[in-house]
This record gives structure tokens, C-alpha cells and sequence, in this order.
């Protein structure tokens, strides 16, 4: 098994991630990125706890956490600034339920914590052939031969609508802006999320006395472009939601902020497809509720691993992880069902009910939810 030759295409976090996952077990993996080098402006990225759970399973869990901030609470507020939940569960284990970090950093992480030699810049797959053996074509014109294919290639992964024709990506009516601002001129400690009936606004520290924020605002249709949108376009939308959102976007300049429409992938898209499988936003691309995007990334990563390293050859593991992954990804579905539909209620009338349901509830129903999503080591142990 050790000999099997494995190509991940993809060098995200998913992609890296793996790639660490199996090298730390012996198996040796290459990475093949389409990217001269990684050049995108800088944002902050929330990571939760079944991420930092899995990254100490890999061994980074105390590098990530030195280079970033960590909490264990995240408050969602009215837009007028009233607390209606705190997500604070409270692990048995010294692990946070969040970390915040810049996306550079934990790339670099990543990538520093590969083989050497195994990561490959500029590597373009443009196609791939299945017989006895895949081979892998690039734009460069190159092309590699290897006994398993892991695609890491994102949301629109071509290696997906190549094997899966029917599979597609679904609108989800939400656009969203990330920002970093430097040295702020109000102090954030606490991890917040605001929920109103012109969008979510989300606020997290950064190290470096720096502050990293998310807009999420439902467009009227998937052909609304607001990707021109200035700081000034976002702080007229949530003008009258509470301090620090006006002070933020007051004080971010356009240069600074990454515009993206959110996109999920049909549920049920299979996982496998004889050597190739399919990880990360490339199985199971979803609305980030709960940092939950990139987490399921990184879990994706440690669960493969072991997979690999118990059963007898890497096609019986690939079959095993299909069907527990499958199980798990129904299990963070359920689990965060409430939440997303919730955040999606901009109706004020209704936002203010909503708001009211949320603050009765006990935090004991808020917690169990987080147990069941942020817990892995249990059922890592049970494989």
C-alpha cells in the first residue's frame, strides 16, 4: 500500500491538508496545484473545533493555535446588538471551539508541514484518463500516470462534472464579503455574528492587531452583481445595525475586501468513483454556517487517513471512508439544519420572532448541537 502511487489535485486547504493526513501515516501523497503560487489578497479564516481537533490529530494543532487567536464562544446578536444565543460549549479537552487565523499563515503552515518535493506549482489538470492506470494530462503538457486520484479541486471541480455529469452546483441566493481591517479603532475581543433583516455581519480578532469581518446579504437573483459594491454600498445596507459594523466598514477600504456569491453542491453526490474520490468543497460544498466550510475540509483529511492506514488496501479504504463520510456529512447537516434556516429569515417582523425563539432556548439544546459537530476523537477511536 505504501508503493500505491497517489496524486491529490488541489493545493487548498483541503488538498494540503491531505496530503499532511497521509504523509504522517506513511503514505506517501503529491499535491498538484493549478497556481503559479498562491497570490489572492490576504483574509482571516475561522476554523472550529472539529478542524482544531483534526489538526492536532495531525500534529499542527499548537503551531495553528500560536499563530492565530482561539476562543470558545461565539455570540450571535440582534442587529440592534442584543445577544439572542451563545454558542459556548464547553469541551472536556484543552482544544478551543474556535481559532482565528489569516488565510496566509495557515497556508504556509500547510505547506511547510509537507514532504519536500511533494507539492506541485503551476500544474494545471486539464483531464484525466481511467484504465488499469489513471494518467493525469496539465495544460503545460505534461502529463503522470497514478494508481489514485483525490480531487480537492474546489466547488466548480472539473473532476467532479467529469465523472458525475449530473451533478451541479445550486445558487444559494447569498452573496458575501470578507475583510481584514488594520489597526482598528475599536477594540474586538469577542467572536460575534449578527443576524438582521438586511444580512448577517460577522466579526472576529486577528493577530497583529488586525480585525477580519464577513458580510453575507441574499441577492434578488443569481444574476444581481454587487461584486462592485464599496465599503460605503455595505455600510448604507447595515446602517442601522449596532457598533462596531459601521465603525468597520467605515474604516476598510474597497482594496481590502473579497467578493464571492456562495454556491452548494446537491446533497447525495457520490464520494467514489472506482479510484478516485472526491474531498473537501469538491464532495460537499455548502453555506459556511458555523466555520463548518473549511472544517469538514480538514476532517475530511484525518478521517481518510485512518481509513488508509487500517484496511488492507486503499480501494476497500476508499469504500469505507464513501460510507462513513456520508453518514457524517447527514449528521452535520441535521445538526445545523435550524441554524441555516433561521439565518435566512430577513423579514423584520419575522427576524424579531425568530430572535425571541432563540433566546429561550436553553443553551443545552445550542450546546449538544456543537457536541455532536465538534466532537471527533470518539468516533476516530471507534474506526
Amino acid at each position: 500500500m505504501n508503493d500505491a502511487r497517489i496524486s491529490i489535485v488541489g493545493g487548498g486547504i483541503s488538498g494540503l491538508s491531505t496530503a499532511i493526513a497521509l504523509q504522517r501515516k506513511g503514505i506517501y501523497a503529491e499535491v498538484y496545484e493549478k497556481e503559479k503560487m498562491v497570490h489572492e489578497p490576504d483574509t482571516g479564516i475561522i476554523l472550529s473545533g472539529n478542524a482544531i481537533r483534526a489538526f492536532y490529530i495531525m500534529g499542527l494543532g499548537p503551531e495553528l493555535r500560536a499563530s492565530g487567536l482561539d476562543a470558545d464562544g461565539c455570540l450571535l446578536k440582534s442587529d440592534s446588538g442584543n445577544t439572542i444565543a451563545e454558542f459556548d460549549y464547553h469541551a472536556p479537552s484543552h482544544i478551543p471551539n474556535y481559532l482565528f487565523i489569516h488565510r496566509s499563515e495557515l497556508h504556509r503552515i500547510l505547506t511547510d508541514a509537507l514532504l519536500p518535493g511533494s507539492l506541485h506549482f503551476n500544474k494545471h489538470m486539464i483531464d484525466f484518463k481511467r484504465d488499469d492506470i489513471l494518467t493525469l494530462f496539465f495544460e503545460d503538457g505534461t502529463s503522470i500516470e497514478s494508481d489514485y486520484l483525490i480531487s480537492c479541486d474546489g466547488a466548480a471541480s472539473q473532476i467532479r462534472r467529469k465523472l458525475f455529469p449530473n451533478s451541479s452546483l445550486i445558487y444559494t441566493g447569498f452573496s458575501c464579503w470578507r475583510g481584514i481591517l488594520d489597526d482598528p479603532p475599536m477594540q474586538v475581543h469577542d467572536y460575534t455574528e449578527t443576524w438582521g433583516a438586511r444580512g448577517r455581519f460577522g466579526i472576529a480578532p486577528l493577530t497583529d492587531n488586525q480585525v477580519f469581518w464577513y458580510a453575507l446579504k441574499k441577492s434578488s437573483s443569481e444574476n444581481s452583481d454587487m461584486s462592485e459594491w464599496y465599503p460605503i454600498d455595505l455600510l448604507f445596507n447595515f446602517f442601522y445595525y449596532h457598533e462596531p459594523i459601521q465603525e468597520i466598514l467605515e474604516n476598510t477600504t474597497h482594496d481590502q475586501i473579497i467578493y464571492d456569491k456562495l454556491y452548494e453542491l446537491r446533497p447525495l453526490t457520490p464520494l467514489l468513483a472506482g479510484k478516485i474520490l472526491l474531498l473537501g468543497d469538491s464532495a460537499h460544498a455548502s453555506m459556511p454556517n458555523i466555520g463548518q466550510g473549511a472544517s469538514q475540509a480538514v476532517e475530511d483529511a484525518v478521517y481518510l487517513a485512518k481509513w488508509i492506514s487500517i484496511e488492507e488496501t486503499i480501494d476497500q479504504a476508499f469504500v469505507k471512508y464513501e460510507a462513513h463520510r456520508q453518514e457524517r456529512m447527514k449528521i452535520i447537516k441535521e445538526e445545523m439544519k435550524i441554524y441555516g434556516l433561521a439565518a435566512r429569515i430577513d423579514f423584520p417582523v419575522l427576524c424579531s420572532i425568530r430572535n425571541k425563539l432563540l433566546q429561550m432556548t436553553p443553551a443545552a439544546f445550542h450546546n449538544e448541537k456543537l457536541r455532536r459537530v465538534f466532537e471527533i476523537e470518539a468516533d476516530m477511536d471507534s474506526l
